[in-house]
């Protein structure tokens, strides 16, 4: 079995207060109370590493040991801090960036020591990097900012975890960590430098009906009222 990349406990533990901090400020703008506040900042710090554990069928260990208690600290301080907390926004960008790469890689490397065929790897990984932040938008009632067309926040994690599990799939287990942290933390980067987002899903029906030969029943319909008239 291979032994799972271990975070340094200073990015751990800077992540979940993040993650907790970040989710008590969105509940600030939805008006939330402080119960409400604290639900959405535990569920964003700790929800990747739970969601994934609960898609691996194992106990969430964020659930059983201090990491709950750090996102609590973070809910207070934004909810009590938050013009201060507000400043280093900036920081708390770079730090997210940074820990994509690193979340992908723990989710991706515990599903392959679950057994997990290469498309259930990517999944996972992608999923651990952006859970908190699904969770958040959800409790709050937003679509997932990760989901819709923006910067690229879910689109690096998938990559980065594409790259990561082809890398593993060809025995370069150190190469695929390390690309895997490189390619989430540039791609997000870069997006935002840059101005990439991600497009909207789109509607090729049309064109494939034209490619095949076969008419489109609405315009031959609205022709046929517009020959009539």
């Amino acid at each position: 079995m291979t032994e799972v990349l271990a975070v340094p406990a200073i990015m751990e533990t800077a992540s979940i207060l993040g993650g907790g901090v970040s989710g008590a400020l969105h509940a600030r703008t939805r008006d939330m109370d402080y119960l409400g506040a604290l639900i959405v900042a535990v569920s964003t710090g700790v929800g990747g590493g739970a969601i994934r554990d609960i898609m691996l069928g194992e106990v969430p260990v964020f659930l059983l040991n201090m990491f709950v208690p750090l996102a609590v600290i973070g809910a207070v301080a934004a909810f009590f801090f938050a013009r201060l907390i507000e400043r280093v926004t900036p920081f708390m960008f770079v730090l997210d960036t940074l820990l994509i790469g690193a979340w992908v890689v723990i989710g991706a490397e515990k599903a392959i020591n679950a057994g997990l065929p290469p498309i259930a790897v990517v999944f996972v990984g992608a999923t651990t990097a952006v859970g908190g932040g699904l969770l958040r938008d959800v409790l709050c009632r937003d679509i997932p900012t990760a989901l819709m067309p923006g910067r690229y926040v879910a689109a690096s994690g998938l990559i980065a975890s594409v790259v990561f599990t082809g890398l593993w799939n060809l025995g370069l287990e150190g190469m695929a960590e390390a690309a895997a942290l490189l390619t989430a933390t540039l791609l997000r980067a870069l997006s935002y430098h840059y101005e990439w987002v991600t497009p909207s899903a789109l509607d090729m029906s049309s064109a494939l009906r034209k490619w095949v030969g076969i008419h489109d029943p609405r315009t031959a319909t609205s022709g046929g009222k517009a020959s009539a008239g």
